[in-house]
């Protein structure tokens, strides 16, 4: 499949789709030519397709590329005049002959006489290894096209004299996008950030991508890079590269090639620092050759991880290069020289110039490079030492601190304590960089290896992340009790941590048990703080009472202590109490900002619970902002999920939406599954604010279909949500409150996304007429806004107390309501609702002039918002009070109708009940009917298919909501 050659392509396509016609493709290497020329062959298959391909075998005999285009036709030779039949027989003989044996005329009148059966199309690949007699008659044949139907199309590199005057089509890189495809469909299952270093390493050179897709270790699959060429991490060789260039550098002499295995091992080297390095390079008499080089001191190991193997003689030769040594390699066309360093012409010339050294040369390479470029020394010094462990290296590369660096670290480490500590490092910046196969990897070589309790704790909270994105959340959550369990004793503020994530991890998770078992340890921690003397209660399981000693540590950072205090909170959250102590969680988000950033997301993810989306703003900006400057690709997707909570619950929509799908996309590329579940169910509820449902449902139902077979009901309960809120958004209030139900008091529960639908739920409940229904959840509600002190969450409140209570004591509750909710942009969306409410009540108790001012505020914030089906409400309800739209002129069909009359054929064309329509413009079901007997004969219709069909026609749906 060609990818990123859609321009390409459609030149090709114009070039066949004439009589006659030809072009001249024009790339490097791997451009993309032979493909072109492919796709050319299979738009043309029903025509006579001639091809022929320069080699560099047969560039040098006289007309070896005609002889190959003209092979299949030679049973219509018969056809010519046999003069020129002799003529084509002896094409491609090595003698020379006359001028009578001169193939152009004999060429061209074949040409023409197979066009004379159908169009022709003449394919030459590898051009510039075409004998120049045979682009002779081709450029003769060019010339003189008009007169026939025939395309020729040639492919090639560089300038070709006699071809000047055709018209070319130059083959630039693919771009990024087609760049990533490439990767991803030659070698699937590449981490994010390696196929990000190929895309820039090949400059969108589509066969440098594909050799450096395949040639990839399965360390380098999962992100084990360092920051010399891909290449010298190979197992294997690329039989292209040696294939275009190995013969072209076996004939260079000895110093060329060593300062072309020079730059190939450091392309980033300058010349100055290429000439240096060959000063390096020992000679048979210099260390480390020489028997007394190494000090009779040192220990063996030191001699095998120092000493270099004897390397090919020819490196000897190579020592003290100067530029003039580069030329051969810049008249072979294979190399430009800059100060900056060597250009290869194709980055296959590296591959090449690397791979075909022996290991000798390679090591006297890595280690003369690493005198002279102290940016990267120890990385050539690592790749030098492969006879053993080097503990002097090993530090240094420990001290870099990223995976791949504290992964070869632990590979030079004899000491199997200080190794596993390595491996349990390389394994937390593994997972950080969202490299989850390798992060599993890394930390089970970390549990192998040592029984120390803070080696273990930092790879079983590894391997806990890891089963939490592609597994199971509960079982996340029990690792990390086990976890802090074990090393309680030793390393109280780490299991306080651990205790911290299995709490968040459970908010994904729904087994009672092991809320049972979190809520013990919990209780038991913060028994610890409010009293550092007191006893552990006897009747906490044993898993827990070691963690409950957290507090009592006198070790520990100085913000495990607000996160000790706010355990007890966040344990009467998991036991279905979201409300008490949110005092502690705020004390902990007034810490978030000097945490590193893991323990940040944990605690803004629990100070999210508290709505202050003030301080989650702040906060989550901050996390989003650390990732990507620290490169965290595997915290990016949850903390962009937090970042668009945090901006949906600030009334910024639009930007809500770009947060959840740029973390979804990175997500899916990780293998985030669980994380894809949540922001897909994210997405579903943004997208049923705006009304478009059918990304809704896709979204949502995705993110359900994930939960039917996973432990995910906070996953579950958002798709939920969004479901319910988009049925309430349409009118559908019957729908709206079968949905929500669930989530407050049903099989989708989920204490923490209860509260924030149940505002929904109360106003589908009196919209559907089920007084009952809004009964729980206004409790929960007003109870919330208690514990919380927001002033949205208590302006929510007044407002859905208002909506049940009678109408002698509604009106304080809307306008107390509006008070609260004040002129900040953040509570936006909710009082827009509130205007919305308060309108309605307004005209249902027949004081329009007054409900109109505030129907209008509701559909302007609506408009603004972007929240179609809510802007669409308040223009019906509006309309109901007998003020039509100025952006909406009313439809003749409708004119005749009542403003009431209207509003009802309006929701009755979207299919909705009477009922439905009762609830929603507060009339009963039999005032709804009626309305729509005395309609029906002023439009001319009998029935509700009809109804939609005329309003349809009409042109315009006013005082509707569009179905989606």
């Amino acid at each position: 499949m060609l990818h990123g050659r859609i321009a390409e392509q459609a030149r090709i396509m114009r070039l066949l789709a004439g009589e006659s016609g030809a072009l001249m493709v024009r790339g490097e290497a791997g451009a993309g030519k032979s493909a072109l020329l492919a796709f050319a062959a299979e738009l043309a298959s029903d025509q006579i397709v001639l091809r022929a391909s320069g080699t560099p075998e047969e560039s040098h005999l006289p007309y070896g590329g005609l002889h190959m285009l003209l092979a299949t036709t030679r049973p219509r030779w018969k056809h010519l005049p046999a003069q020129q039949r002799d003529v084509l027989d002896h094409l491609g003989e090595p003698e020379p002959r006359g001028p009578d044996a001169w193939p152009y005329l004999p060429v061209w009148n074949l040409l023409r006489h197979l066009a004379g059966r159908g169009p022709v199309l003449c394919l030459i690949d590898d051009a510039h290894w075409l004998d120049r007699e045979s682009l002779a008659v081709l450029s003769f044949c060019v010339r003189r096209l008009a007169a026939a139907r025939v395309v020729i199309l040639v492919a090639g590199e560089g300038d070709l004299p006699a071809l000047r005057g055709i018209d070319e089509l130059d083959l630039p890189g693919v771009d990024r996008q087609a760049a990533l495809d490439i990767v991803a469909e030659r070698r699937p299952g590449i981490v994010p950030q390696v196929r990000e270093r190929i895309v820039g390493d090949a400059r969108g050179n589509p066969l440098s991508l594909c050799e450096l897709a395949a040639g990839l270790s399965p360390a380098q699959v999962e992100g084990g890079l360092s920051p010399l060429g891909l290449y010298t991490g190979w197992p294997g060789r690329s039989r292209r590269a040696d294939q275009l260039y190995g013969e072209r550098l076996r004939a260079l002499p000895e110093r060329t090639r060593f300062l072309l295995l020079l730059a190939a091992t450091d392309p980033a080297a300058s010349l100055p620092e290429l000439l240096a390095a060959t000063e390096a390079i020992p000679t048979p008499h210099s260390a480390p050759y020489a028997a007394e080089a190494i000090p009779a001191s040192h220990s063996e190991s030191f001699a095998a991880t120092r000493a270099i193997p004897a390397p090919h003689s020819e490196l000897f030769a190579a020592a003290g290069a100067t530029p003039a040594d580069l030329e051969p390699a810049e008249t072979a066309q294979l190399v430009e020289v800059r100060q900056a360093g060597l250009t290869p012409r194709h980055l296959l010339i590296l591959v090449a110039a690397y791979q075909s050294a022996p290991v000798s040369a390679r090591i006297a390479a890595h280690r003369a490079l690493a005198e002279v470029s102290p940016e990267r020394r120890v990385w050539h010094l690592a790749a030098a030492a492969i006879l053993g462990p080097d503990e002097e290296i090993a530090r240094e590369l420990a001290a870099i601190g990223t995976s791949s660096a504290l992964e070869r670290a632990a590979e030079l480490t004899a000491d199997p304590q200080p190794r596993a500590r390595r491996y349990a490092a390389a394994a937390v910046a593994a997972c950080d960089a969202g490299q989850l196969r390798r992060a599993t990897d890394l930390a089970t070589r970390a549990s192998e290896l040592s029984a120390e309790p803070s080696t273990l704790a930092s790879a079983a909270r590894v391997l806990a992340t890891v089963e939490s994105e592609i597994g199971s959340p509960t079982k996340a959550a029990q690792m990390l009790l086990d976890a802090a369990a074990r090393i309680g004793d030793d390393d109280h503020a780490m299991a306080i941590v651990m205790i911290a994530d299995a709490i968040r991890l459970f908010g994904y998770s729904g087994d009672e048990g092991l809320a049972a078992q979190i809520a013990a340890a919990v209780w038991a921690s913060g028994s610890a703080v409010e009293d550092p003397a007191g006893p552990v209660p006897d009747t906490a399981p044993a898993a827990s009472r070691a963690p409950s000693q957290v507090a009592r540590s006198g070790a520990q950072p100085s913000w495990s202590a607000p996160l000790a205090r706010s355990l007890p909170t966040l344990a009467k959250i998991m036991a279905g109490d979201p409300f008490s102590g949110f005092a502690a969680i705020g004390e902990l988000v007034e810490q978030t900002p000097a945490l590193a950033t893991q323990q940040a997301i944990t605690a803004t993810s629990l100070g999210l619970m508290a709505a202050d989306a003030g301080s989650a703003l702040r906060l989550t900006s901050t996390l989003v902002t650390d990732c990507r400057h620290q490169d965290l690709l595997g915290l990016l997707p949850y903390a962009l999920q937090l970042q668009a909570q945090a901006l949906l619950l600030s009334g910024r929509k639009a930007e809500a939406l770009r947060q959840a799908t740029e973390g979804l996309k990175l997500a899916g590329d990780l293998g985030q599954t669980h994380r894809v579940g949540h922001l897909s169910g994210l997405v579903a509820l943004i997208a049923a604010l705006s009304g478009d449902e059918k990304r809704c449902r896709a979204y949502a139902e995705s993110s359900l279909a994930y939960c039917a077979d996973h432990d995910a009901p906070a996953s579950a309960a958002l798709a939920t949500w969004a479901l319910g809120l988009l049925e309430l958004g349409r009118g559908r209030a019957g729908a709206a409150v079968d949905h929500l139900a669930r989530v407050v008091a049903g099989p989708a529960h989920h204490p923490v996304v209860a509260v924030h639908c149940a505002a929904d739920l109360v106003d589908a409940a009196v919209q559907a007429d089920l007084p009952g229904a809004a009964v729980e959840p206004l409790a929960l509600l007003e109870r919330w806004a208690g514990d919380t002190r927001q002033r949205w969450v208590g302006a929510v409140a007044l407002r859905c107390r208002a909506l049940v209570a009678p109408d002698g004591e509604a009106e304080p509750l809307f306008t107390g309501a509006l008070d609260l909710h004040g002129p900040s942009p953040a509570s936006s969306f909710q009082r827009a609702r509130t205007e919305l409410a308060y309108g309605q009540w307004l005209r249902r108790i027949r004081r329009r002039s007054e409900a109109r001012s505030h129907l209008r505020a509701a559909r302007a914030a609506f408009e603004q918002l972007g929240s179609t089906p809510w802007a669409e409400r308040a223009a019906a309800e509006l309309s109901a009070t007998g003020e039509a739209s100025p952006a909406e002129p009313l439809p003749e069909a409708l004119r005749g109708l009542t403003p009431q009359e209207r509003h009802v054929v309006s929701l009755a064309a979207q299919g909705s009940s009477n009922r439905d329509i009762a609830a929603k413009l507060f009339l009963s079901p039999r005032t709804v009917g009626y309305h729509l007997y005395r309609a029906f004969p002023k439009l001319g219709i009998t029935s509700r298919t009809e109804l939609a069909d005329l309003l349809r026609q009409a042109g315009t749906g006013f005082g509707t909501v569009t179905p989606a």
